[in-house]
């Protein structure tokens, strides 16, 4: 039975925590039988969410005792780049692969593993929303780890809520990629939380650039006087605005999705008030954790929500000790 644990979060990992005590008496096992390969298919080699990706894999293969294979382009290119990979990958006809499911271009790969009697977990991306819906319906049934976009947004909101003033006013949402879908499933969980207690909000549409947006938040800020709040929907929007609310010395409390190292200075400093850490390192340990204890045990691999930690000043030493380990 596959068990669903999105909505048991912190708790869920926990368990699974708990499994991963238990499974080192049966690495022996999984060594015994030959090393098993396990194949982690990834956007990218070079940008640090995605080498976080790839030291979870590779300590989950060392921690386990299997051969882990951690392919990417050596430029992101989205699904063009991970599909040859995915083929190569069921060429080699490993014990398992993780596939970072971006959109409905994966599905042909995706069922090409299933076909070819390889299990499959996704993580990171389950995009099935719309136009991405699969035709295959095995692949709806495929257990996920990684962020719920949705139900972050909500999480996060409802964290930042106390921080901000008890009369409302204006929370300004900046979302830095109007066209990926997942940061509009991100503003639709902030938008629920502050619809729940009717707080106002605005949108902003931004860009990629932190330079452009620092111009276009400051520009906000200086047009709406009643704006109190940013929550950026990922650093490129929040890093130039928590940088000019700190430097302003503005009474504005920023929020952010995902926790990188300019991110975690900021939170450091208490420019930035707080961010939902989606753990990549935990997204491609379990994944691969999942596919072992399939193969060595066979347990039925499980959805887990890694979204669910809240950062702020009180744990950013942790955190900045884990992304200096390369775990975060």
């Amino acid at each position: 039975m596959l068990i669903n644990w999105r909505k048991v979060s912190n708790f869920g990992i926990g368990l699974v925590a708990s499994a991963i005590g238990l499974a080192a008496l049966g690495v022996g096992a999984v060594q015994a039988a030959g090393k098993p390969t396990i194949y982690v298919i990834g956007p990218s080699l070079t940008d640090p969410f995605w080498i976080t990706e790839e030291n979870g894999a590779k300590q989950a293969g060392h921690d386990f005792g299997v051969n882990v294979a951690f392919e990417a382009p050596a430029q992101d290119t989205g699904d063009i780049g991970m599909i040859p990979l995915v083929q190569a990958a069921i060429a080699a006809k490993p014990e398992g692969i993780a596939i970072d499911y971006t959109s409905k271009a994966m599905e042909g790969v995706t069922t090409a593993a299933l076909n070819a009697g390889i299990p499959v977990v996704l993580y990171n991306n389950d995009r099935f929303e719309g136009d991405n819906g699969p035709t295959d319906k095995r692949i709806l049934g495929l257990a996920f780890v990684g962020q719920d976009e949705s139900t972050s947004g909500e999480i996060l909101m409802k964290a930042f809520l106390p921080s901000l003033p008890a009369k409302p006013c204006t929370v300004l949402i900046v979302n830095p990629f109007p066209t990926a879908f997942v940061l509009t499933l991100r503003a639709d969980g902030v938008k629920r939380a502050l619809n729940a207690v009717r707080y106002p909000y605005k949108d902003l549409v931004a860009t990629a650039d932190e330079g452009q947006n620092l111009s276009l938040i400051s520009a906000a800020l200086q047009a709406d006087r009643s704006i109190c709040a940013i929550v950026g929907l990922g650093n490129p929007a929040a890093n130039p605005a928590a940088e000019y609310v700190g430097q302003h010395h503005l009474n504005v409390a920023v929020a952010t999705f995902d926790v990188g190292a300019e991110a975690a200075k900021l939170i450091e400093a208490g420019w930035l008030r707080m961010a939902i850490n989606q753990q990549p390192f935990l997204q491609s340990y379990l994944a691969v954790q999942n596919l072992v204890f399939h193969v060595t045990y066979g347990l039925s691999p499980v959805d887990v929500d890694t979204g669910t930690s809240i950062v702020g000043r009180k744990n950013i030493g942790v955190i900045q000790a884990c992304i200096k380990a390369g775990r975060c």
